[in-house]
């Protein structure tokens, strides 16, 4: 891309700016190239430094200047390539997830589910027991004592379980990362 058009290109991204900060970036933009003539360049390996006028444009409206914005492109081209995993890394993150992990999450989710079936039954027990004894008057008090009982379990069930499955969505997120920052960075 020459001078001319990238220039172009930058001033229609940065229209939505004031005209003074456009000329004033088109003016950095222009020394720029002058300053990459002088060191033997061509216009488009000028351009392919600046990288895409859009993105160039994002960034002035975020507030960087041109040094800025070329040091971070500088940085992120000598920054080093991510490796691929080695073997070992990939046997250790499919072992520990098949003998260690999926087990342990599946018994934490079956604890769960019967706590909560626990207290469905408890729930209905409490209701239904709440209903009959108030029909008849010799049970009356051993049965509400019975059924609010039941009812105060019920209660405290759907509390446990709701932590429970809190703490099993944090620990599910937790060991994920773990699981990606080992396979990232090997063991």
């Amino acid at each position: 891309m020459t001078k001319k058009e990238y220039l172009d290109k930058l001033a229609k991204e940065l229209g939505s700016m004031s005209y003074s900060d456009v000329k004033d970036i088109l003016s950095d933009i222009d020394n720029h190239f002058e300053e990459s003539k002088i060191a033997g360049k061509t216009e488009e390996e000028a351009a392919a430094q600046l990288g895409d006028p859009s993105e160039l444009a994002a960034e002035y409206k975020e507030g960087m200047t041109l040094p800025t914005i070329l040091k971070k492109k500088e940085q992120k081209a000598n920054a080093p390539k991510a490796e691929e995993p080695t073997s070992q890394t990939v046997a250790f993150v499919i072992l520990i997830t098949l003998f260690v992990a999926i087990p342990t999450w599946v018994t934490l989710f079956g604890i769960i589910l019967v706590i909560t079936l626990i207290e469905l039954f408890a729930a209905a027990g409490a209701l239904g027991l709440l209903c009959t004894c108030w029909f008849y008057g010799p049970f009356l008090a051993s049965g509400l004592l019975l059924g609010l009982t039941l009812l105060f379990f019920s209660v405290f069930g759907y509390a446990v379980t709701f932590f429970s499955i809190k703490y099993f969505v944090v620990a599910t997120k937790w060991y994920i990362d773990a699981m990606k920052k080992v396979w990232k960075n090997g063991i």
